[in-house]
Formats: C-alpha cells, sequence, structure tokens
C-alpha cells in the first residue's frame, strides 16, 4: 500500500484548496522554509491519528495545539479539512477524511484494519506515523536521544513484537483479571469510606440545624403560600416545599431566558425601524417599481416588434403567392383580347402594364420583413438592460422582505416560548416589565428556601439517631472492605511476579527477532558513513524485566556524547531508516522524510540520496521535502522512474495573502531505454 494523494483546506498554512498527487514511485518536494512542506507531513499524520506528535508542548498561554491545526491567516477558508488517500497493490482505495466540524468519516478500527497487518503494537497507527514519516526535528529525538528503555519500545513496536509468546499473553491477562478484582475491592472500600464521610457530614449539619432553629410557625406559613394542596403532615409538607422551590427555580430560569430573548426582539426592532433603514426599503421599493415599469414598456417594444414581424411575413408570404400567379398569367399570355387572370378585356399594352404594376406592388409587400426583424432585435437588446435592472431591484426588495420574515419568526418564536413555559404574555413586548416581575419572584423563593431550612431542623433530632446506628454499620463494613483490600493486593503482587517470569523467559525470543535489524543499521549507518574513523556501530540488549537497547561506536563509545550535531543526525537517520525497514505488522510502503539533510554537510547529503535510491529500487515509495532546489533536482535524477511507478516533482511557495499554494506539478518521466548507450556509442 502506497501513499496516493493529499488535500487539505483551510489546515494549518494551507487556506484554500490544495490537492498533492505523489508518484506511485517518488515525489520529491522543494520550497523554501514556512512555505509548508512540514504541513504536509502533518496532513498524513493528523489524518491517521487525528494530531500532530511533533509538539512536545501540548498547551502554552492558555492555548493548545488544536487552537493552531486550523487556518488562521487572513481570508476565509470555503471548508476546514484533510484528507488522505492510500492505494493499494491492486488498486483499491482507502480514504480517510478529517474535518474541523465531525472529526474523521473513518474509525479508528477502520484505519488500523487498512494500514496494519498480523500481531500490530500498542497505539499501532501513533507508530505507524513515527516510524513513516522522518521529521527534521525528530530525527535525534527518536534515535540517539531516546532513553535506552523507550528506545528498545520504539524497535520491538517496529518489528511487532509484543509480548513474545503465548504465555506472556495469559500472564498479563491473570494481572488484569486480578488488577481488575483489587480495583473493584478498592472501589467498594473508598464507596464506603465516602458514605461515611457523607453521614458524618450529616451529623455535622445535623448538629449545626439544631443550634440555628428560628420560627417554625413562620416558615409553614411560607410553604403553605407556596404550596397551598400540600398534606398536612410536615415531612410531606416539606416535600411539596422543596418541589414547588425547584419549579420556581425553574420558572425563574425561564423567565430570565424570556427576558434575554424580549431585549433581543427590541433591539431587532430598533434596528430594522431605524430612519436610515426605513429610507433604504423605501428606495428598494421606489428603484423596483420604476424597473418594473421600465421593463414593461420595454417588452411592449418587443411585443410590437413581434406582431410587425409576424404581418410583414404574412404579406411576405402573399406577395409570393401574387408573384407565382402573375409569372403563371404571363406565361399563358392574352386569350382573345382577355386576361386570363381576371377576364377583363385588355389590349396587349395594357396587359403588360398590368403585369408590371402587379410585381411593383408584390415587391413593395416583400420588402418590410428585413426591417422587422432589425427591429425586432433592436428591441429585444434595448429590453435587456430593464431586465437586469428588475431583477437586481427585485432582489433588494427580497432581501428587505427577509429581513422582515426573520424579524416575524424571531417574535413568533418569542410568542411560542412564552406558550410553552406558561408565562406570563402581558411580558411579551415588555422586557423592563418583565425584569422588575423577575426580582420578587427570587425573594419569594429565598425566603421559600429559608422556610426549608428552618422546618428541616425540626428534624433535626430525630434524624441524629438514625445517622449514628448508619456510622456504626458502615464502620464495620468498611473493617471487611479493608481485609478484602488487603487479599486483592497480595493477589496482585503474585500475578506480577508470574508475569515478570514469563517475561524473562521470553525476552530471549524478542532478542532474537530484535537481531534483525542489527544488519540494517550497519549497513545504513556505512552507507552514510557519519564518522570517518568508527564506520560500523554496535546495538546491545540487556536486561530481564526492563529492556535496553544501547547503541556503541569504537571502543565501547555512546555516539550521543562523542558526535557532532551533523553526525548523530546521519546516525538517527540510518537508526529510524533501518527501524522503518524492519516493520513487519504494516502493508504501507511509503516513506515520508521532511527535510532530512538540515545540519547535515553536502558530503553525507550525497549518501542519503543513495541510499533512498536503493530504497527506491527495493519498491520503496520515497516523498522527500527539501529547501535547496539543486538537491530535489539531484534526487529526481537519481530516483527511479519507471512506467508503472513514476515520479513527481512539486514546488510550493506563499501566496500574497499567506496562503500556500503549489507552483510547480512535473512529472518525472523514465529514463528511455538504451539512451545512455546511446551517449557511449557516439
Amino acid at each position: 500500500m502506497r501513499l496516493d494523494f493529499i488535500e487539505v483546506c483551510g489546515f494549518r498554512g494551507f487556506r484554500d484548496l490544495v490537492r498533492i498527487n505523489f508518484g506511485r514511485g517518488f515525489t520529491v518536494i522543494t520550497g523554501r522554509n514556512g512555505v509548508g512542506k512540514s504541513t504536509l507531513c502533518d496532513a498524513v499524520e493528523f489524518a491517521i491519528t487525528g494530531s500532530i506528535d511533533k509538539y512536545a508542548v501540548e498547551k502554552a498561554a492558555k492555548e493548545s495545539l488544536s487552537d493552531y491545526l486550523w487556518w488562521r491567516g487572513e481570508g476565509v477558508p470555503n471548508a476546514h479539512y484533510v484528507t488522505a488517500s492510500f492505494v493499494d497493490d491492486s488498486g483499491n482505495p482507502f480514504t480517510i477524511t478529517r474535518t474541523r466540524e465531525s472529526g474523521s468519516d473513518r474509525s479508528p478500527e477502520e484505519i488500523h484494519t487498512a494500514l496494519c497487518r498480523g500481531p500490530a503494537p500498542d497505539d499501532a497507527l501513533r507508530q505507524l506515523t513515527r516510524t513513516s514519516i522522518i521529521r527534521d526535528e525528530w530525527i535525534a529525538a527518536l534515535s540517539l536521544d531516546l532513553t535506552e528503555t523507550e528506545r528498545f519500545d520504539l524497535v520491538r513496536s517496529a518489528l511487532g513484537a509484543l509480548e513474545g509468546s503465548e504465555a506472556g499473553s495469559r500472564a498479563k491477562e491473570v494481572v488484569t483479571a486480578a488488577e481488575a478484582a483489587h480495583a473493584k475491592d478498592e472501589a467498594a472500600y473508598e464507596s464506603a469510606r465516602s458514605r461515611l464521610a457523607d453521614r458524618l457530614m450529616q451529623q455535622s449539619e445535623t448538629q449545626a440545624a439544631l443550634s440555628r432553629s428560628g420560627d417554625v410557625s413562620g416558615a409553614l406559613q411560607v410553604i403553605a403560600a407556596a404550596a397551598p394542596d400540600a398534606p398536612t403532615e410536615l415531612t410531606a409538607r416539606l416535600a411539596a416545599g422543596r418541589n414547588a422551590l425547584a419549579n420556581g427555580r425553574a420558572r425563574l430560569g425561564r423567565m430570565g431566558e424570556a427576558l434575554q430573548l424580549g431585549r433581543e426582539i427590541a433591539e431587532a426592532h430598533a434596528v430594522y425601524n431605524a430612519p436610515e433603514a426605513v429610507a433604504n426599503r423605501q428606495a428598494a421599493s421606489a428603484a423596483h417599481e420604476a424597473a418594473q415599469r421600465e421593463h414593461e414598456a420595454a417588452q411592449q417594444v418587443v411585443s410590437e416588434a413581434e406582431q410587425r414581424l409576424s404581418r410583414e411575413e404574412e404579406m411576405d408570404a402573399m406577395a409570393a403567392s401574387l408573384s407565382l400567379l402573375v409569372e403563371h398569367g404571363e406565361r399563358l399570355g392574352l386569350h382573345d383580347d382577355h386576361c386570363p387572370l381576371c377576364a377583363a378585356h385588355r389590349t396587349s399594352d395594357e396587359f403588360a402594364a398590368g403585369l408590371a404594376a402587379a410585381r411593383r406592388r408584390i415587391t413593395s409587400l416583400a420588402s418590410g420583413v428585413q426591417a422587422a426583424r432589425d427591429a425586432l432585435a433592436n428591441a429585444k437588446q434595448n429590453a435587456r438592460q430593464p431586465s437586469l435592472t428588475l431583477q437586481t431591484a427585485t432582489a433588494a426588495v427580497q432581501a428587505h422582505a427577509n429581513e422582515l420574515r426573520r424579524l416575524r419568526d424571531q417574535e413568533a418564536a418569542h410568542v411560542d416560548f412564552y406558550n410553552q413555559w406558561g408565562l406570563d404574555h402581558r411580558f411579551i413586548q415588555d422586557p423592563d416589565g418583565l425584569e422588575q416581575a423577575i426580582s420578587p419572584e427570587r425573594d419569594r423563593l429565598i425566603d421559600l428556601e429559608r422556610a426549608l431550612l428552618v422546618l428541616e431542623a425540626s428534624q433535626a433530632i430525630s434524624r441524629m439517631s438514625s445517622i449514628e446506628s448508619n456510622i456504626s454499620a458502615l464502620r464495620a463494613e468498611i473493617e471487611k472492605l479493608a481485609q478484602a483490600v488487603s487479599q486483592s493486593q497480595n493477589a496482585v503482587t503474585a500475578a506480577r511476579e508470574i508475569e515478570r517470569s514469563v517475561r524473562r523467559v521470553s525476552g530471549e525470543i524478542i532478542d532474537e527477532r530484535l537481531a534483525q535489524i542489527s544488519p540494517l543499521l550497519n549497513e545504513l549507518y556505512q552507507r552514510l558513513r557519519p564518522h570517518a574513523d568508527w564506520r560500523t556501530i554496535d546495538y546491545s540488549i540487556r536486561g530481564d524485566v526492563r529492556r535496553f537497547l544501547s547503541l556503541k561506536v569504537g571502543d565501547g563509545l555512546n555516539p550521543q556524547f562523542v558526535f557532532s550535531s551533523g553526525q548523530r543526525r546521519a546516525a538517527g537517520l540510518a537508526f529510524l531508516l533501518s527501524v522503518h525497514l524492519a516493520r513487519a505488522w504494516t502493508p504501507l510502503r511509503s516513506l515520508l522524510l521532511d527535510d532530512p539533510v538540515q545540519h547535515i554537510d553536502d558530503f553525507r547529503a550525497l549518501h542519503l540520496v543513495e541510499v533512498l535510491a536503493a530504497l527506491r529500487l527495493d519498491g520503496r515509495q520515497i516523498i522527500c521535502a527539501v529547501e535547496d532546489p539543486a538537491l530535489a533536482d539531484l534526487l529526481c535524477r537519481r530516483l527511479v522512474s519507471t512506467s508503472t511507478e513514476g515520479g513527481r516533482r512539486l514546488d510550493i511557495d506563499l501566496g500574497p495573502l499567506g496562503a500556500t499554494s503549489v507552483v510547480i506539478d512535473q512529472e518525472i518521466n523514465p529514463m528511455p531505454v538504451g539512451v545512455l548507450r546511446g551517449f557511449a556509442t557516439a
């Protein structure tokens, strides 16, 4: 499976829609710093995992990464989304789209199924992006700068060697079950402690209530006024008072909402009835009427021109018929000095003169058709502008009508709110009066709450004995639960010891699987040549329960401390590339490199180009972003382009408003067969 294309809109530095189609064989992306090369890698990672892992700080100055995922520059994007599309060797696509509003259209399980195979590691999608995207800022951080335990976990995850054996999995299940039982006992213990704390707090509150008992009769009068239908029993009366208090608070909240709606409608009315708004509506209406009159007048001219053309065409048809009749009469000639058409007595001169007069009349009948057509075309042309003016004026009038309709809808919603919650309709158009009515209602609820407190204090003595009895029972229950927690903790300790023993035994199996990365690491290290003297790099694994992976050069030296910045990056590239190649749990064969030659000299950069060319020959899809156009040209020449796995060259830059766009999108065609041989013979 390979990366087919990325489509972004409103993401990071890409305000407008940009689609990047990747070559099946390789893609080289170039552009100066800050134009968005890294954002393309961010888009791939964000589409797969929903996050960008390169930022070590999640939050700063009350802001977080999520505040900067989407476009924040000038202008408004048409949408906010990222789409990453993959295609397998059979040409079947798999597309992931994440939007700002609704998230991903694919579940994590669907993405995992498409991009992972076999014994995938924990958090497989994050491991996939970490081992498929080699970023400039993470080359050293994910290799030499890792602790030995983190380095071991990274390599083990790349190989998919999770636990090493079925026994390890079962041991982990035993630990999980023991921890779940212990967590359940602890939860029960904490719940009992929480209930005991609640009872102790109730005991304290009851004692305080006894000390502040007030006038019970006055409290009963307040509750009776609030709940006149309440039973006479004190407990039922308290319940009715509490219900009245809850309902009153709810009603008070609805009144507050109604007050806010009323103020919004009053403000909308003020805006709608402002003199400037009224003048604009009157002007729009007058302009519409004038445009309507001009339009009707223009259409009247068109109609008259069409009628004239119709009459002229009828006369033209009549002239054609008469012409045929005259020609026929001329061919027949006089018959016994009588006209063959009208049978009148005519001489030859009279007959010829009559034919000439008929032809002149026919010519006059047929001469007006073209003039009528020209007049109709001119009338239609002149009617276009009044029609456009009428459309514009109609749109303006409609906009004002829509504004009025929205205001009426807002008023209807306000009335519906009053009807729904049974509020007093007197205040629908009087928000100030409603605000004045809210204040005494709030005071009444405060008095009711105080009265309830007074009555609750009067029951404090009977409640005190019940609370003390409950406290004694809870303390006995807590002692039993404490014993159960201790026993389950011992079970967890024993289960973890079993798991450690199993992991210690399975460590050798894991070591054997990890050993396959050593030749890859050494070969890539030798090709990139970070150091002139130390031509090889060794790794070693130690530890039984906690596993450590160490990297050494020379006489047992740690490259993290003896290499320069450029050498550390070259060695880190060798390590990360070997980790990428050692993965066995993903069908994805795409390798993305984000400016991997930063702080690396030209000599090692050329070696990196040769390594990438070798990976390309192995069937990997190489996607590399660099700043130097000359290096981009070299990559395009060295990375092999074939008829089935072509290459692409992309140049990106910033537009006038700071949005990123693709300046050049060029296919790298395969070199013709025998071209070098032809140059050699020449």
